[in-house]
């Protein structure tokens, strides 16, 4: 497996709490990104893995916050501050956040200054939350412009791309048994999505319960479990392959 993993982690609200098995499930393989890139959701996951934190921490954290609070952008920024570090430089890996520009709804990725406000901008919801200002920009939720992070994991360095994908239309229809990769589903896709997907080397597709509305108790292990059956579903599919051809 190449040394410069890129791990992009999508938006999808609390299923993004996900990404968490999906980090669990790496560690398993021994497999450190070396790039990591977060939308939304993802971006909290993200910061908490550049960060240095092994995903026993990040379960600890989960278990003992309430999510739906987290919303609200100034107790998202008050639950970064108290778990993360105040600026990018302090991580330990590199990380960025993905954020979308309004109105004109154009990607920006946010990689350096002040930690929470980036992610509390990835996280800004239209309609629900307020623009952030960062740098002059008025900021929302990074799903508008790229809700699947892989082309910006990429351009970080990264020359291999593990990409989880917990959006909700995307868990929609593989619950119903559609792929979204599949040929006469993807076209109906936004481009910015399709991209993503074509970026990507590895997808993961975490099979969400409906305990992932609401992750609390054991309803948070198990959309942590969906999230590490699915890594360890696509992972051992792409390492016995490359048994074979070797």
């Amino acid at each position: 497996m190449p040394s410069t993993i890129g791990l992009a982690l999508s938006g999808g609200g609390p299923r993004g709490l996900a990404h968490i098995g999906v980090v669990k499930a790496l560690e398993s393989y021994g497999m450190v990104p070396s790039f990591i890139a977060g939308t939304s959701a993802g971006s909290i996951v993200g910061a908490m893995l550049a960060a240095g934190m092994s995903w026993q921490e990040m379960r600890a954290i989960a278990a003992s916050t309430f999510w739906p609070e987290l919303f609200d952008g100034k107790n998202l920024e008050r639950f970064c501050a108290q778990h993360l570090p105040a600026t990018f430089d302090k991580l330990a890996r590199p990380f960025v956040a993905v954020a979308s520009e309004w109105p004109s709804r154009r990607l920006v990725v946010l990689r350096e200054g002040d930690l929470p406000s980036a992610i509390s901008a990835s996280c800004a919801l239209p309609g629900v939350r307020r623009p952030v200002i960062r740098d002059g920009l008025s900021l929302l939720d990074g799903g508008m412009a790229c809700p699947l992070p892989s082309a910006p994991a990429r351009d970080l360095g990264a020359t291999y791309i593990i990409a989880s994908d917990v959006l909700g239309i995307s868990s929609v229809l593989r619950a119903v048994g559609v792929e979204p990769t599949a040929p006469t589903v993807r076209r109906f896709f936004p481009r910015h999505y399709r991209q993503a997907l074509d970026a990507a080397d590895v997808l993961v597709s975490p099979a969400i319960p409906l305990a992932g509305m609401l992750p609390i108790g054991s309803g948070l292990d198990a959309v942590i479990a969906a999230g590490e059956a699915a890594t360890h579903a696509m992972l051992g599919c792409q390492l016995k392959q490359s048994a074979q051809v070797a």
